[in-house]
């Protein structure tokens, strides 16, 4: 079963646990949630709150394994990993995978802080578990892929000059419908990150060679982090997370990574960022 299957995370994971065959339940919202899931195909579907025991543990009925994961800078992650874990193990599930973020023992910025608590609640749950902790998403770029194609302009939320560690979605779909299916992989911690590891100004310059336009990357000041925030209808905790997130990044960037347990997971190298760019575009309809 999975929790959160409808972002850029979870849809990957449905896609690539379709096409190994897998019996798969989603955890959903809404109806509206359900519907875009229903468009990749037949699987079961359950509308709940993963913040209600009672929802938590019918959908979980008759699952060997569940994978969680929440929406960025969400205020009570801690509390509902516990919730899930606690409704995990009373539902006779065997198996728990989470998905952290890369280095969450980073605790200046709060949302990493909080999986890092829901972390060793599922290592001491006693059931057989996996953490996955990905780098950075390619797919960020999607929310101003707009205003680069339309403008040749890359508005970029913390420095241009610092290193980042970056994975494309996809890769985690395939590597977490390996580790929901292959048992061998299981009791274990894994950081999942590409061979990439880039600057926003290198981000641009492939993104430039691969649309043979110039992109050019502004920085968003405080204020403007701010605003970006609102408009994207974040609360006043996410906002506040975001921010630190931010300055975070604008002193240290988000490195420390490489392809090694990827590429062991996949059994091929992950994509490259020019390989997201070029499928991107594709997408999009070409040059």
């Amino acid at each position: 079963m999975l929790i959160g299957a409808t972002g850029n995370i979870g849809l990957p994971i449905v896609k690539s646990l379709q096409k190994k065959g897998a019996e798969v339940r989603l955890l959903v919202h809404n109806e509206k949630s359900s519907a875009k899931i229903q468009a990749l195909g037949q699987m079961e579907i359950f509308i709940g709150d993963f913040r209600n025991d009672s929802d938590l543990r019918e959908s979980m009925k008759g699952c060997s394994s569940v994978f969680h994961v929440v929406p960025p800078f969400t205020k009570d992650e801690a509390e509902i990993g516990y919730r899930v874990i606690e409704n995990a193990r009373h539902a006779g599930v065997e198996h728990i995978v989470f998905n952290s973020v890369l280095h969450p023992q980073l605790r200046k910025m709060e949302h990493h802080a909080q999986k890092l608590l829901v972390e060793e609640a599922v290592i001491e749950s006693g059931l057989a578990f996996n953490i996955i902790q990905p780098a950075m998403l390619m797919q960020n770029l999607l929310m101003v892929w707009r205003t680069i194609r339309e403008n040749g302009i890359y508005p970029v939320i913390s420095s241009p000059d610092k290193k980042m560690s970056l994975i494309d979605s996809e890769d985690i779909g395939e590597a977490v419908a390996n580790i929901l299916t292959d048992p061998s992989l299981r009791n274990a911690t894994f950081e999942l990150a590409g061979s990439d590891l880039l600057t926003y100004k290198e981000m641009a310059l492939i993104i430039s060679e691969e649309l043979n336009q110039p992109v050019k990357v502004v920085p968003v000041d405080d204020k403007g982090r701010e605003e970006l925030a609102r408009k994207r209808g974040m609360s006043s905790y996410a906002i506040h997370a975001f921010l630190k997130m931010a300055k975070h990044y604008d002193e240290h960037g988000f490195s420390g990574s490489n392809p090694l347990v990827l590429t062991s997971i996949l059994k091929r190298p992950p994509n490259s960022y020019r390989d997201f760019i070029r499928r991107l575009i594709a997408e999009d309809g070409g040059i």
